[in-house]
């Protein structure tokens, strides 16, 4: 395993932190952006989410055990996820329900793998990268379905 696939706990979530502030900011301009109004209450409903999303991250990254965040977390590739996440947001030629359907992807796959994880280090923490998880598959199944809709 190389160096730069070993993070310490507060790394791990100061990324799914960073992640989360990439959606909050894509979700608005989004909201903002679409015409048609049930796309325009998810995208508004998902960046609420993510505000919230965010303030828990950071809740449970301050309230963990200093002691336990050095142990190393390995198996992670935030980098590789962070230039997937990037080069969606930044994809000019996709319409935002097709960057935000692969957006909700990368974070189910990113919040399932890190909840795994950090399981050992932070119970909580694990249990809220799970439920987001989740919450990412139900989003991409909206998001799914309004394509189907339309």
């Amino acid at each position: 395993m190389t160096e730069e696939n070993r993070y310490t706990f507060s790394a791990v979530m100061s990324f799914t932190i960073e992640i989360e502030s990439k959606l909050v900011n894509f979700y608005k301009t989004a909201a903002e952006r679409v015409e048609q109004t049930k796309l325009k209450e998810l995208f508004s409903t998902f960046f609420k989410r993510s505000l919230d999303r965010r303030d828990t991250l950071t809740r449970v990254r301050r309230e963990t055990v200093i002691e336990m965040t050095l142990e190393p977390i390995t198996g992670l590739k935030l980098k590789e996820y962070a230039l997937q996440i990037e080069r969606i947001i930044k994809d000019e030629e996709a319409n935002y329900l097709e960057k935000a359907i692969k957006l909700e992807g990368i974070n189910l796959e990113l919040y399932d793998k890190a909840s795994v994880r950090v399981k050992y280090t932070s119970a909580d923490a694990s249990e809220v990268l799970n439920r987001f998880s989740q919450e990412s598959a139900n989003r991409m199944n909206a998001l799914l379905k309004e394509r189907n809709y339309n």
